[in-house]
């Protein structure tokens, strides 16, 4: 793939770019609770949320799991990509209406109409708030204009202005006119009659105090991380303001300019910030154009073999995964308008993948037998123990295996099984041969299930700290021992999980419940710690395939690295394992 011409340009771009998507990110994991949930959870739990009065109570939760939903909707579609990028011929199907997001845009049109309707009735009950309010501006109106006795009229207006806090909410566009007459018929109330000053000093030196309250609070926003979060604070400042009466009039303009330069600030920053966000995701839905373009300008015609489509598939799968790892809101619409267009080529690719591979059945057929004939001449070796010369043949033959074309997916696993079966049988009994080698794995394997019967014989004291440090003592011993036989390491690590797991769940019953999230994330790290072991099993058993031949040190080497690395990962998730069983 060509380099674009501006990328060393963009350079600088980027690292700003991955510095907001990592805000945005925080902001939206921090926010956002349902991301542990599976798509079914979350339609069951959007059948829960339809049942809460008033609907408009959990607008935000709705969001928060609609977002959840099509972030983890889109993110199965892309492994659905790469899924479908590595069948053969006939295993490249139609993509299948998705029956959960049917039913969750059902229940989002029912949310929806639930909202439109609860929100005509609270249009209802706002207007009739106005028609009340109103009211007491009239009242106020003709109190400001009374002669009346002071006595009077001071506890008259005291119960106006407490019928007024009263009143719920009124619609949006008449809020700051009705505030406006209200604030001046206040202001006009406390100005014009002639109220006794030590009253109107102390109202007025209230009021103050709590405006400048408010300023302290609007200025103290701009330091929020989140902007979004700060400009939803900051309107709930401008609701207290508008019910906290008239300060005095020499310091009306001072304290109201205070209030209104922190709120610019705030307003600035809450721009400023979806503004960012614009400008990062239409440079990430440009970069995603880019790839669809190039899924698009495919010539088909010049591809006319196996390993030219072969070599075709793995462009557009570096091409997918380069997509992964391209940010931006999962749940925008042009995000989602340009992913629906590169599956759209994808999936034409893939047609087209297809229709090749269905010409060249007969190139299958005749891969097959000569797989075939690779398993028969395999099995006819697996019982001789002239281990030199037998595995240099061996290798030989896994090296023809390796030059011989494809084969139907249908037949591959079976033919596949039934040679490694032949060349594992023979290494295997090729290492039992080694007298050495065979005595420290059964030594090891004795020292594990001592250390085993240890874990499910353990008797805890009561002391949970202490019992769980023990644990983890007889953990760490087990782990340090080394390999055991390769036919027994399965079923020993099973009894070892089914100890541990119900020495740690008797052992965090004693103590107070540990949170929902701390043992989802354990459940899923176990499953992370037992798909590591089997891959280490796996490569330490290839090994086997190689060991015997000076050509394959480079191979041998590097199968080496990767062991070595998974090890470093199996021991980071023990490592995460142990924090969660701690707390």
């Amino acid at each position: 793939m060509e380099k674009p011409e501006n990328m060393e340009s963009s350079q600088p771009m980027a690292n700003k770019v991955e510095k907001l998507i990592g805000v945005v990110e925080a902001i939206a994991v921090r926010n956002n609770e349902f991301y542990a949930l599976s798509r079914k959870e979350m339609v069951d739990k959007m059948r829960e949320f339809l049942q809460v009065k008033p609907i408009s109570s959990i607008k935000e939760s709705i969001e928060n799991l609609k977002q959840a939903f099509y972030k983890q909707l889109k993110s199965e579609l892309e492994n659905q990509l790469g899924t479908d990028s590595l069948d053969d011929s006939d295993n490249v199907v139609e993509p299948e209406p998705d029956i959960l997001e049917t039913t969750f845009k059902g229940l989002l049109a029912q949310y929806k109409d639930l909202k439109a309707k609860e929100n005509a009735l609270l249009d209802a009950v706002k207007e009739k708030n106005l028609q009340e309010k109103k009211r007491i501006l009239a009242e106020l109106e003709a109190l400001t204009a009374s002669s009346d006795d002071l006595s009077a009229t001071i506890p008259a207006f005291r119960k106006l202005q407490q019928d007024w806090k009263a009143i719920g909410q009124i619609p949006a566009t008449a809020v700051n006119g009705i505030w406006k007459a209200y604030s001046q018929y206040q202001e006009k109330f406390y100005d014009l009659i002639k109220i006794n000053n030590d009253l109107r000093e102390y109202d007025f030196k209230k009021n103050l105090e709590l405006k400048t309250a408010l300023c302290e609070t609007a200025e103290r926003l701009s330091n929020e991380t989140d902007p979004v979060e700060a400009f939803k604070q900051l309107q709930k400042l401008h609701d207290d303001w508008r019910e906290i009466g008239p300060v005095a009039r020499e310091f009306r303009e001072e304290i109201w300019n205070r209030f209104k330069n922190a709120s610019t600030v705030i307003n600035k920053q809450h721009q400023a910030y979806f503004e960012s966000i614009k400008e990062v995701e239409a440079k990430f839905i440009a970069e995603k154009h880019a790839i669809c373009e190039q899924v698009e300008a495919i010539d088909y015609s010049t591809l006319k073999s196996h390993k030219q489509w072969e070599n075709k598939t793995q462009e557009i799968l570096d091409l997918q995964e380069k997509w992964k790892h391209i940010g931006g809101v999962p749940s925008s619409k042009m995000s989602m308008k340009a992913f629906k267009r590169f599956r759209s080529a994808c999936d034409k690719f893939f047609k087209h993948k297809k229709a090749f591979f269905k010409t060249i059945k007969s190139e299958f057929v005749q891969n097959l037998e000569a797989k075939k004939a690779l398993c028969v001449q395999a099995e006819a070796l697996k019982d001789s123990t002239d281990w030199k010369e037998t595995a240099e043949k061996l290798v030989q033959i896994q090296k023809e295996w390796k030059n011989i074309g494809p084969t139907n997916k249908k037949q591959s696993d079976a033919v596949w099984h039934r040679f490694v079966s032949a060349c594992d049988y023979f290494f295997e009994q090729k290492n039992l041969n080694f007298t050495d080698k065979k005595s420290e794995e059964i030594t090891n394997l004795k020292a594990k299930k001592a250390v085993i019967d240890q874990i499910n014989g353990f008797q805890a004291t009561g002391n949970a700290s202490e019992d769980m440090v023990a644990l983890k003592a007889l953990v760490d011993a087990y782990n340090k021992i080394g390999f055991v036989p390769f036919r027994d390491k399965d079923k020993l690590y099973k009894a070892f999980k089914a100890a541990t797991d119900k020495q740690f769940d008797a052992l965090r019953g004693s103590r107070s419940v540990a949170p929902h999230k701390a043992s989802t994330d354990r459940i899923r790290l176990m499953k992370e710690y037992d798909k590591l072991k089997s891959e280490i099993a796996t490569y330490e058993n290839n090994i086997g395939f190689f060991s015997t031949s000076k050509k394959a040190n480079a191979l041998v080497e590097e199968m080496n690295k990767k062991i070595d690395l998974l090890k470093q990962k199996l021991t980071e998730i023990v490592a995460k394992i142990d924090e969660i069983d701690q707390q």
